[in-house]
């Protein structure tokens, strides 16, 4: 059996680093990684500049390539994480300012995308927390803007977004077509079961932590087919196993297939062929 990561992120200065990621996921069968980034200063670029944005893009790009060369495949993402927006705020940025640095950010990501270096946009979207409201305000303008460039320069995009079911996926629905950009490049990232159900419904490519009951619950409806799961691992050792490690995929898919819940046959079209066609592999 091969197994795909379809959210995950790396980090060599504080964690164990993409490369051995890479390593210990392909001992348990893994082929696939879609690696995102962290927040700039998650590597020590605390600066709130674009200059941390391009340190930042050129260590996930090195992370890729480790990835590459430890045999596995990858997708690359970079983004504007709406943390970003609280904690540059908390700094004392003005959110006129935020705002002109994600600008700023979807430009360099661009740059990097007409080279051939980068495959999208990730993550970007609303806060699952309480924020203040104009912050919150303020991460949905970014994400309309990161939409708009994943249209324009044909890109796929992550959103991290809160889980409220019908209401969360409707207002993606509503919101993408102010960009016109197509469901097929739009991923709703680490969702529950009920917003899962209708990012299925209503066409959206959507990931699943690793989690045993949710996997489940969620697998166990044979009828679906834009799932794909995540590890949504972040590599900091002073918060280990948050949310899952990449090697607890196909731990947990092995338990679900030995209690009869789920065939091979269909983990395979997750892992392999849902994977293939989502990412253009």
């Amino acid at each position: 059996m091969k197994y795909a990561d379809a959210h995950c992120h790396s980090n060599p200065i504080e964690g164990l680093g993409a490369r051995e990621i890479a390593r210990r996921f392909k001992k348990h069968g893994g082929w696939f990684i879609a690696l995102v980034s962290l927040p700039p200063y998650h590597y020590g670029y605390t600066e709130p500049s674009i200059e941390s944005y391009r340190k930042m893009i050129e260590l996930l790009l090195s992370e890729a390539k480790n990835i590459r060369e430890e045999g596995l495949e990858v997708r690359v993402l970079a983004g504007f994480h709406p943390a970003e927006v609280d904690e540059y705020f908390r700094r004392g940025v003005s959110l006129e300012k935020i705002y002109e640095l994600a600008v700023k950010v979807f430009d360099l990501i661009t740059s990097y995308h007409e080279k051939g270096l980068i495959d999208g946009i990730g993550e970007v979207g609303r806060q699952h927390y309480s924020t203040a409201p104009q912050r919150l305000v303020l991460s949905e303008l970014i994400m309309i803007k990161a939409l708009e460039y994943a249209k324009d320069h044909d890109m796929i995009v992550h959103l991290h977004l809160e889980q409220g079911g019908w209401t969360t996926v409707r207002s993606i629905e509503e919101l993408i077509k102010l960009s016109g950009i197509s469901k097929d490049k739009v991923f709703l990232h680490h969702v529950d079961y009920e917003t899962s159900k209708w990012a299925e419904t209503l066409g959206f490519w959507y990931t699943i932590p690793a989690k045993h009951r949710m996997l489940k619950k969620t697998l166990s409806e044979k009828h679906r087919r834009r799932v794909l799961v995540e590890s949504d691992f972040i590599d900091d050792p002073r918060r280990p196993g948050v949310s899952s490690y990449p090697w607890d995929i196909p731990l947990r898919i092995n338990e679900l297939i030995n209690e009869g819940v789920i065939e091979e046959s269909y983990v395979e079209k997750i892992m392999t062929d849902y994977v293939r066609k989502a990412y253009l592999l």
